[in-house]
């Protein structure tokens, strides 16, 4: 990529973590570096995870560090503002949104699964964050009538620990709209709050073999069927009722094919079609949830998804997909070099060493290592 003779920066180093001839075969799919001579595909990559990485206040803010620092200079040429913001407006999203895809599956391979899932299989949790944004600067980003905001439908992978998708949406969009778009896995367990309730669907996932966790509504119809015994592991565990229930009711026509289970802890109903797993576990899982919570708050907190330097979609769609690369390339990192540091540590370290010379010989996992 871009360095000056056998020297290099260290966030060369970190896009590597991409195989270079998946990345020659996406650019000449999309035809991106067609009479490009100076903003190629790879020194746009790395323009884009510098910005997040040093998080830069907007565009202007990137682009006069790039005017002022001749010595970085060496290694990311100088960019007007009109040229960034041409390419980020004109560049297909969908290149970024493939390298996202690719740097998941790299992860979801090179990672076995966790003890604590064995007796679970592979989960996957289901939410959305909306990104508020002003209407009149992004009008195609309806949510009110005098605010605008996007969505991101998140499908995120607890064995990973990382998004295996995430689907961009006016903030208006509902989030049930998002569970035709998504694949759905036989075997796998799916777990998402309330919002996502859809009876119509449990009875398909449920003839389909696709299991799930989610919580019940307040003025859902519940019919209790059979209750089942609770042991002293579950009263410890402040489970108070395990059952098999019908929902919905014939009157709505909401009735459900399919039983249930209910799972009630404290004053939380937990609705399930895994009749296998003890009720403790039933209400582990759901509280997993918040894992997906916790992602959301790191984005927000260290990447450059609130501030945009594009205003029409497509650049939108490309801030928000480099950042979730540079998240993924940050989990792979630490994957690979089997660190026990936390993301937060591992991100700081390489933010501050970002503009470090190194030579083109330098690895970044054995760097890691020997720190």
């Amino acid at each position: 990529m871009n360095s000056t003779g056998d020297c290099t920066i260290l966030l060369d180093k970190l896009v590597e973590l991409i195989d270079q001839n998946f990345l020659e075969n996406l650019i000449n799919k999309y035809n991106a570096d067609y009479k490009v001579h100076k903003l190629t595909t790879k020194t746009y990559l790395l323009y884009l995870l510098y910005f997040h990485l040093t998080e830069k206040d907007s565009l202007v803010d990137f682009v006069s560090e790039l005017e002022h620092n001749k010595e970085l200079n060496r290694f990311l040429p100088q960019i007007s503002r009109s040229q960034l913001s041409r390419k980020n407006e004109s560049r297909s999203y969908m290149l970024f949104f493939e390298i996202f895809n690719y740097l998941f599956d790299e992860l979801k391979t090179n990672i076995g699964l966790k003890r604590t899932l064995k007796a679970i299989g592979p989960v996957k949790l289901l939410d959305s964050s909306t990104v508020s944004m002003c209407l009149s600067s992004f009008p195609w980003a309806e949510f009110r009538k005098t605010k605008g905001g996007i969505k991101l439908h998140t499908l995120y992978d607890l064995n990973a620990e990382a998004p295996e998708n995430v689907i961009v949406t006016e903030a208006l969009i509902h989030d049930k709209e998002v569970f035709d778009n998504l694949s759905w896995n036989p075997s796998y367990t799916y777990v998402f709050d309330k919002a996502y309730i859809d009876y119509q669907k449990f009875d398909e996932f449920i003839e389909e073999d696709i299991y799930f966790v989610t919580r019940a509504k307040k003025d859902s119809q519940i019919e209790i069927i059979r209750s089942q015994p609770l042991n002293d592991n579950d009263k410890e565990a402040n489970i108070l009722k395990d059952a098999d229930i019908s929902l919905g009711n014939d009157v709505s026509g909401t009735k459900m094919k399919n039983e249930m289970r209910l799972v009630r802890v404290k004053t939380i109903d937990i609705l399930t079609n895994r009749f296998d797993l003890p009720p403790d576990l039933i209400a582990q899982l759901y509280k997993k949830r918040w894992d997906i919570e916790l992602f959301f708050k790191w984005v927000e907190q260290h990447l450059e998804i609130k501030r945009f330097f594009g205003q029409n979609k497509n650049a939108v769609l490309i801030q928000i997909y480099s950042a979730l690369i540079l998240f993924l390339l940050l989990q792979l990192l630490k994957m690979k070099a089997k660190i026990s540091d936390s993301l937060l540590e591992l991100t700081r370290k390489i933010k501050y060493s970002i503009r470090m010379k190194v030579t083109n010989k330098f690895n970044l996992i054995l760097w890691l290592t020997q720190d």
